[in-house]
């Protein structure tokens, strides 16, 4: 059984789910857009989590541990399904849905 992040292979979709989240959010700030802190507070701790994970990509993780990076992985996509009212990310916010779900469907079946 795959256990690294690595085996999986998706810690190019994990640095992705970063990258767009952190250009997402930089870019409602430098546009003043109204983001609800709560739910603003909520997308960076599960990066910083997800971060966390990345760096230890190469160790094995247990079934907790995989429940933990789906969780904060199910919280950013819920968010930002509230807050995606920005016509330039909607295309995007498609391509990354579907990177989210994949991961997911990779995570998922590692708790089986």
């Amino acid at each position: 059984m795959k256990n690294t992040l690595e085996d999986l292979e998706i810690t190019d979709n994990i640095k992705f789910m970063i990258k767009y989240c952190d250009v997402y959010l930089d870019y409602c700030h430098d546009e003043n857009l109204s983001i609800d802190g709560n739910i603003a507070g909520e997308i960076v701790d599960s990066l910083n989590e997800m971060e966390d994970y990345l760096e230890k990509a190469t160790e094995e993780l247990t079934i907790e541990d995989f429940n933990v990076l789906y969780d904060n992985i199910n919280n950013i996509h819920e968010s930002l399904l509230t807050i995606n009212d920005i016509k330039l990310f909607n295309t995007i916010h498609i391509v990354y849905s579907k990177v989210i779900k994949e991961t997911m469907e990779i995570i998922v079946k590692q708790l089986e």
